[in-house]
């Protein structure tokens, strides 16, 4: 039996209720990158900057660079395939308990209902093999 631990699980259904909103938190990323705060000169003597002024490359390279926008990408992916690669009944656990704003029902409510075409036990190991697989795929690995 698959087992994962309380806190990877506990990552990974984070990542997993973030899912919905990630292209509007890369999208505003690429904004705060693409026009950061201004710095205030304090340097009333003059003499010159020893930053160059190229906007558009410094801000090509910031974004290859910025962890967190790596991070968001890499999660956005790792989700997109792990989805990809499930089956039917398993996409729809998926989208209940954690892409619904609401879920409407638990994952027993899934199998009662007949929402999915599983008993409960088998819902529990397909959500608990889907988050094993994400987790993987994010590289949180076990101890």
């Amino acid at each position: 039996m698959n087992i994962i631990r309380s806190d990877i699980r506990n990552r990974c259904e984070n990542v997993l209720k973030d899912y919905p909103h990630i292209d509007e938190y890369i999208k505003e990323r690429k904004l705060e990158l693409a026009y950061p705060p201004k710095e205030i000169d304090e340097n009333v003597g003059g003499g010159k900057s020893s930053k160059v002024s190229r906007p558009q490359e410094t801000y090509v390279v910031t974004l290859d660079q910025d962890m967190r926008l790596r991070m968001l990408e890499r999660q956005k992916s790792a989700v997109t395939d792990c989805y990809l690669a499930t089956d039917k009944d398993t996409r729809t656990i998926v989208d209940e308990l954690y892409f619904k704003e609401h879920p409407t029902y638990t994952i027993s409510g899934l199998s009662i209902q007949h929402k999915v075409n599983v008993s409960i036990a088998t819902a529990k190991r397909m959500r608990t093999k889907f988050l094993l697989d994400l987790s993987q795929k994010l590289g949180m690995f076990e101890p």
